[in-house]
């Protein structure tokens, strides 16, 4: 797989509190930008986003790819808007001293570099730093 996007973060609380705000569908709401998500979190179940950006309703989706609690969980992504493009989006914790630190890694799923990802990394990027920034918020409330 290629990697289009990865960020990291380290967040002052521990492991479970981390994993409980990145697994609810409260937490999820709060750093996912807004977006509503559905899922059971079993290896191979959908999970389905929808929400507003920019004006304009979408729902992606995509398939729960692992669940380690605690540790590791990734899924699909499709884009409403980019459906010739799907992603595995994976999120790491690794226990630190003061708390945990997050990674999320963005994957091509084919392993082939799609139009666009490389002109987008930064954006993509982007966007996930805003969305580890969101966790910790979320954890903190």
């Amino acid at each position: 797989m290629t990697t289009t996007a990865q960020a990291k973060r380290m967040i002052p609380a521990p492991p479970s509190d981390v994993w409980e705000t990145l697994t609810s569908r409260r937490g999820m709401k709060a750093y996912m930008l807004g977006a509503d998500v559905e899922t059971d979190w079993q290896v191979g179940g959908p999970i389905v986003l929808h929400g507003e950006f920019n004006g304009k309703p979408y729902e992606d989706h995509g398939q729960v790819r692992s669940f380690l609690p605690r540790r590791r969980l990734s899924y699909t992504h499709t884009s409403s808007a980019a459906p010739d493009a799907t992603h595995l989006v994976t999120f790491e914790l690794t226990p630190r001293e003061g708390g945990t630190e997050v990674t999320v890694i963005q994957e091509n799923l084919d392993g082939r570099v799609l139009p666009g990802d490389q002109k987008h990394r930064k954006d993509y990027e982007k966007t996930w730093t805003k969305m580890l920034e969101g966790l910790e918020k979320a954890i903190a409330h």
